[in-house]
């Protein structure tokens, strides 16, 4: 087998030719050298939900071998169809060692099962795949070769003892997370959770991993390219968040350093399919005409090459002759890329194809320089996706583990902080104008229902709590580990200036301590011993008093001990003592009404403000509002545009009363004017002049605890139900 040297995906030997030529036998040009390819073959199916889908059954399926890689090339069925008790297994993905001369996969035997983790020898062909010792109750997917003889993989197991695995919000499958196995089946370990999938990673060759989050944030809904280091520390933003061309970027593939090719598509519909895209991590500098690396590489400094443009970015269905992009493997890393690539031809949209009973038929080809496709192999009957070279590749250099830090008697807990909240990249702050930073726990509904949180797009939150910035701009806490969080810089009033829109998390004793406030990643971030005041002359502070998932709820609600914030027994009580004497549903000057209407079939509601608890239900056309009480609907919704994309019709007075995740912004908090309530609730400071609401009206101004709940469930994203209320149930929740 011929060696060729290369980046984990790069040959670089592979010789170029000005003329491609035709895809046969006889041809040079960029599959010259390489002797053979392997691909995967799956049974050809209509759809696969949203990108992140993974647990499906397509079998039997089989990793196969074209020798050479051309349209006249032979096919030999590498594994594993051929062994007894293999004849209907299903595999998902796969990946060659750094010597090809092992396959790692996940595979299912059948449908009942749940996906493992096989390692399948090319040196003892006769022999069947080796199934690693993974846990039978859980998937494992999307394994690749570490250096060190350890495999990364995808596994919807469950770190955080005694926790259900997160769920996503939407097809309410169980989320996959990250870990790490030797190659030998021992010392499994599995990393700190996102709120939502990660999936498909991929290796640099810095010796990082690259793959695919899923960052669902009230608003934000999107798969986007991170990295880390393997020991599932450090974890940075590539490529998405700070804008992009589409919703998000899967099956990421390193062309050289600091570039990458992957597949861009709408989140759902698209079969885990879309547009070819060639990724700058960093800004380019060229030589003589040739682009030799990127530098500064940071997300902030990112770029994008569209190498497929008349692909759909969205959900809707493409055209014969366009169609959409399984996955790619470079071939060069010239300024203009070939590819080996999985395309199939048509609308290649799940809703279209359903509809017409059939299946995306997806083949392998040569995708050139020139934006053309070359046909190599098609199975009609089968998926045929992922090709790769079949040549050893250079192993990158082992990372070592980050270590922990050095607080002894709280080890476990992650050291997160920053040096200086005011250098921001995307924020300007004044000076003296922050006080703390909020760190707030996410968690998804299968905690404590089957139904959405309220009436936002925002997931479940818990406040750990606030830890002080200190003069010198720095602030430092410590936090349960493997748990999602996000963190808002607070000013006096307790009022986000700035909501991080992105979920974080630690392994037990990393230390998560960035430069500022969301500072420019593209700097070097240097902690030396005493340079902070948070970390010399305060220390730390404890946001782990409730320690236990179950322990973090509140047992009350005052600003000491709030964790989190039911709707219904913590914010309730103050509407009724304070609220609904006037805001009691009568329409008048002090409750606007307005009317939402089905144009096809003139059907109406009219929703008018209303501060009471009541449970209500608002129906029209398709949409159902139901679960909530008048009073969070008045304040949350409806989602004026979610009604306008059913097509329904909207006449009257619409308010956001409250923004999520901005309490400043919202018009409730606004009106009542809240004083100041950090270090010491004083109330003659007002965040909004000086008139209040409660004096305009003569009721009892609102205690600091009432204040703070009501800025705390704006600024956490107006949820209606918390870890503090009781399961629910499917039936009338919408």
């Amino acid at each position: 087998m011929k060696r060729i040297p290369m980046t984990p995906v790069l040959a670089a030997a592979i010789a170029l030719s000005a003329t491609l030529g035709a895809c046969s036998s006889e041809s040079s040009g960029p599959l010259d050298g390489i002797d053979s390819i392997v691909f995967l073959q799956r049974e050809a199916q209509g759809g696969l939900g949203d990108i992140f889908s993974y647990n499906r059954y397509f079998g039997p399926a089989r990793l196969v071998k074209l020798d050479p890689p051309t349209a006249d090339g032979e096919l030999t069925v590498l594994c594993c169809d051929q062994f007894e008790g293999f004849e209907e297994m299903d595999i998902s993905s796969y990946d060659l060692s750094f010597d090809a001369r092992e396959i790692v996969f996940a595979g299912k035997l059948n449908q009942g099962e749940n996906f493992s983790l096989y390692l399948y020898s090319l040196e003892t062909p006769n022999s069947p795949p080796l199934q690693l010792p993974t846990d039978p109750n859980h998937d494992y997917i999307n394994p690749i070769f570490l250096p060190g003889d350890k495999i990364f993989f995808n596994t919807n197991a469950v770190i955080e003892e005694g926790a259900p695995q997160f769920r996503d919000e939407y097809e309410r499958g169980e989320t996959t997370q990250v870990g790490v196995i030797n190659k030998d089946g021992t010392e499994e370990l599995l990393g700190a959770r996102n709120l939502s999938h990660r999936v498909f990673p991929t290796l640099l060759s810095d010796g990082r991993i690259m793959l695919t989050q899923w960052d669902h944030l009230g608003p934000m809904n999107s798969g986007h390219l991170i990295t880390m280091n393997p020991d599932m520390s450090t974890t940075r933003e590539a490529y998405g968040k700070q804008g992009g061309v589409t919703n998000s970027y899967t099956k990421a593939i390193e062309v050289a350093p600091g570039r990458v090719v992957a597949i861009g598509s709408s989140r759902d519909k698209t079969i885990q399919s879309g547009t070819l895209l060639d990724i700058r991590l960093g800004e380019t500098y060229t030589v003589d005409g040739a682009v030799l690396a990127d530098q500064n590489m940071s997300e902030a400094n990112a770029s994008v090459n569209i190498l497929t443009p008349d692909v759909p970015r969205g959900r809707e269905p493409s055209f014969n002759g366009v169609g959409r992009y399984y996955d790619a493997y470079p071939l060069n890393a010239g300024e203009k890329l070939d590819l080996l690539v999985s395309w199939a031809d048509g609308p290649v949209e799940a809703g279209t194809l359903d509809a017409a009973g059939l299946p995306a038929n997806f083949g392998i080809y040569l995708f050139d320089r020139r934006g053309e496709r070359r046909p190599i192999f098609d199975d009609p009957e089968r998926w045929d996706v992922f090709p790769r070279a079949l040549a050893p590749r250079d192993a990158p250099p082992v990372i070592q583990p980050v270590g922990r830090h050095e607080y002894e008697e709280s080890e476990d807990a992650v050291l997160l902080g920053s040096l200086n909240v005011y250098d921001s990249s995307l924020q300007d702050f004044e000076a003296g104008s922050i006080f703390g930073v909020r760190v707030l726990e996410g968690f998804s509904s299968e905690e404590i229902s089957t139904r959405d949180f309220g009436l936002t797009e925002h997931e479940g939150s818990a406040l750990l709590g606030v830890a002080t910035v200190r003069d010198d701009g720095s602030w430092a806490a410590l936090i349960p580990p493997n748990i999602p969080i996000h963190q808002q810089v607070i000013d006096k009033f307790g009022m986000s200036l700035r909501s991080e829109p992105v979920w974080i998390s630690g392994n037990a004793g990393e230390t998560m301590v960035c430069g500022g406030c969301h500072a420019d990643r593209a700097k070097a971030t240097v902690i030396d011993p005493g340079v902070t005041d948070a970390l010399a002359a305060f220390g730390p502070e404890d946001l782990r008093s409730k320690l236990g998932r179950n322990a973090r709820a509140s047992t009350d609600f005052s600003m000491a001990n709030v964790i989190g914030v039911p709707w219904d027994q913590a914010l309730q009580p103050i509407f009724d003592a304070k609220c609904v004497s006037c805001h009691e549903g009568t329409p008048n000057e002090a409750n606007k009404s307005l009317t939402i209407t089905d144009p096809e079939t003139g059907d109406s509601t009219t929703i008018t403000f209303d501060l009471r608890g009541q449970e209500v239900e608002y129906g029209v056309g398709d949409v159902l509002l139901s679960g909530y009480s008048a009073s969070h609907l008045s304040l949350m919704g409806p989602e004026v545009t979610e009604l306008q994309r059913e097509g329904l019709v909207i006449d009257g007075d619409v308010v956001s009363y409250v923004v999520p995740n901005e309490a400043r912004s919202s018009r409730l908090i606004q009106k009542l004017n809240p004083h100041v309530l950090y270090p010491t609730p004083d109330t003659e400071e007002r965040a909004f002049g000086e008139t209040t609401h409660a004096e305009e009206q003569g009721f009892a101004d609102l205690t600091p605890d009432e204040y703070h709940l009501l800025i705390l469930m704006a600024d956490s994203g107006g949820q209606f139900y918390s870890r503090e209320n009781p399961p629910q149930t499917d039936e009338g929740a919408q």
